[in-house]
């Protein structure tokens, strides 16, 4: 669990990204990734009475000060994932929109350089099929390193390679466990 406090002023607006991206497989909430939580209704409706995993998760945007609101992932396309663990921080870049595209941009190519130079743990992930799970991959190593060292064209060069892996990779089912609040789609859940 991520002890990264939230940035003062930083609130979700009208990003509700989360709310269909994630898969949620938890006692008191479950949700198909993909899928948009029904009480998401161009923001949540039942915001005042949210449960604790809703009211508790801030994706990166909100809790890291070098994204700035570009970051947004309605705006970037990107959730990112942040979990810190005693002093190391990994942030999982999940690609939620035209995932190459996203890859290509200068300000993407930029926060990977910056988080690889930093010795940040890095992931690249894309999200699986309707029913599957995603896939993410380390990106933040030795050649990434060398390639951050010579130009934003190395570094686009090798994400452009790690996207293919990922877009090549068997995406396993995805086994929802608990039962009792499904807060997707009415068609029930896989098991």
């Amino acid at each position: 669990m991520s002890n990264i406090a939230p940035l003062a002023g930083r609130k979700c607006g009208e990003c509700t990204v989360c709310c269909t991206a994630m898969a949620i497989d938890k006692p008191e909430i479950q949700k198909e990734a993909g899928v948009t939580c029904r009480h998401c209704r161009g923001g949540c409706t039942i915001q005042d009475h949210w449960p604790s995993l809703c009211r508790d998760y801030f994706c990166g945007w909100r809790r890291l000060k070098i994204m700035d609101d570009n970051w947004r992932p309605d705006r970037s396309g990107v959730l990112a994932e942040v979990e810190q663990e005693g002093g190391n921080i990994s942030v999982n870049l999940v690609l939620v929109a035209n995932p190459l595209k996203t890859i290509r941009q200068p300000w993407f190519i930029d926060f990977v350089t910056y988080c690889v130079r930093n010795g940040v743990h890095l992931s690249l992930g894309i999200p699986g099929p309707p029913r599957h799970q995603g896939a993410s991959l380390l990106i933040a190593t030795r050649q990434m390193s060398e390639a951050a060292g010579i130009s934003r064209a190395r570094v686009r060069g090798l994400l452009e390679v790690e996207l293919k892996w990922l877009q090549a990779y068997e995406f396993p089912l995805r086994a929802i466990r608990n039962s009792g609040n499904n807060v997707g789609s009415d068609e029930g859940l896989s098991r």
